[in-house]
Order: structure tokens, then C-alpha cells, then sequence
């Protein structure tokens, strides 16, 4: 009936049979000290700790279940975002890497085989999260570097074999059309001598 009428009291705030002045937690049974709470407040923190440390040794299990799924075939290393929807993507496939474009579709953008630059790349993908900005920066020139390189040694070779014979049809083009106008010039001048 006690616990009844202090429910009563806690969740209606009426004090049902008791007394005027007095309430349920001036009984003895409920009366707590102070090293009663410093109890309850150790306590709380020892579990609040005990929760945290659980989390943790978790997390580090599920860490080491993935370390062991890594000897796939098939990894991705990571990426860097271009913009929104697109990324480079790097995937290592065996003992190759592969630089993969991600927008509205896929590209195979460059594969890596040499395995000295396979280990550096890995390594700096790997770092996780203690990869700092000027690491990202210097994938990003390397990148940046890797893509221009076949580029600038495409366009040498298309200007050295080609050049030439652009020159020649640009000039034949040129002659052919200074003639025409030379020619439409001269026809007029004479049409405006007759009278």
C-alpha cells in the first residue's frame, strides 16, 4: 500500500493516505546520504566506462575479421571526389591497380603495374583516415601528372607526323581560295569598265 500511495504521489502528485507535511522519502527505507549518491554517480561511470570499452574491443574484432577478408582479389583502395556524382575510384585487382572514373558511367582511366608504384600507391591509400590533405594533394598531382603525360606525348607525335601535311592542305587550301577572289575581283573590275 506504501509503494502504491509513493507511485501515487510521484506520478499524480497526490500524497493519497499519508499524513499532511509528510512524504515517502522521509521514511527511513528511502532516505539516502551522501555517500549513497557518490555510490550511485562511481557506479554510473564505471558502466558508462565498461559500455565504452565493449564498443571499442568490438569495433577492433570487426577491424581484424575485415584484415583477414583482404587477401581478395578484388580491393578498393580508395578515392578522391571530383564533384558531385564523380570520383576517381582506385581498385586493385591481384598484383595491378586501376584508376577508375565514376560519374553516369565507368572508365578504366589508367592500370598500374609496376610494382614499385603499385606499393607506394597502396601505401598511401591505405593510410585510412591519418591521410592528411597534402597526401590527398600529392595522389591528386600524381593523378593529374599520370594523365597528362600521355597527353603531351600524343599531341608531339600527332603535330611532329601531321604537321607537315596540314601545313601543305592549309596553303593549297589558301591558294585556291586567294585565286578564287582574285579571279571574282578581276571579273567585276572589268564589268564595271564596260559601259
Amino acid at each position: 500500500m506504501q509503494t502504491a500511495a509513493w507511485l501515487a504521489a510521484v506520478c499524480f502528485g497526490e500524497t493519497g493516505t499519508d499524513a499532511p507535511g509528510s512524504s515517502p522519502f522521509d521514511s527511513p527505507d528511502n532516505i539516502y546520504s551522501a555517500g549513497d549518491t557518490l555510490g550511485m554517480i562511481v557506479k554510473v561511470i564505471f558502466f558508462l566506462i565498461l559500455i565504452i570499452v565493449i564498443f571499442f574491443v568490438i569495433m577492433k574484432i570487426i577491424a581484424q575479421k575485415n584484415k583477414y577478408f583482404t587477401g581478395r582479389s578484388i580491393r578498393s583502395l580508395g578515392g578522391l571526389p571530383l564533384g558531385q556524382n564523380k570520383s576517381i575510384q582506385v581498385v586493385e585487382i591481384g598484383k595491378s591497380l586501376y584508376i577508375v572514373g565514376v560519374g553516369e558511367n565507368i572508365q578504366l582511366l589508367e592500370k598500374i603495374e609496376d610494382e614499385a608504384e603499385v606499393a607506394l600507391i597502396r601505401d598511401m591509400m591505405t593510410a585510412g583516415p591519418a591521410m592528411t590533405a597534402p597526401a590527398f594533394e600529392s595522389f591528386g598531382g600524381w593523378l593529374k601528372k599520370l594523365r597528362q603525360k600521355p597527353e603531351v606525348e600524343e599531341e608531339l607525335d600527332i603535330e611532329a607526323t601531321s604537321f607537315q601535311h596540314v601545313f601543305q592542305t592549309k596553303m593549297t587550301d589558301r591558294k585556291k581560295m586567294m585565286g578564287e577572289l582574285l579571279q571574282q575581283d578581276n571579273n567585276s573590275d572589268r564589268l564595271n569598265d564596260k559601259p
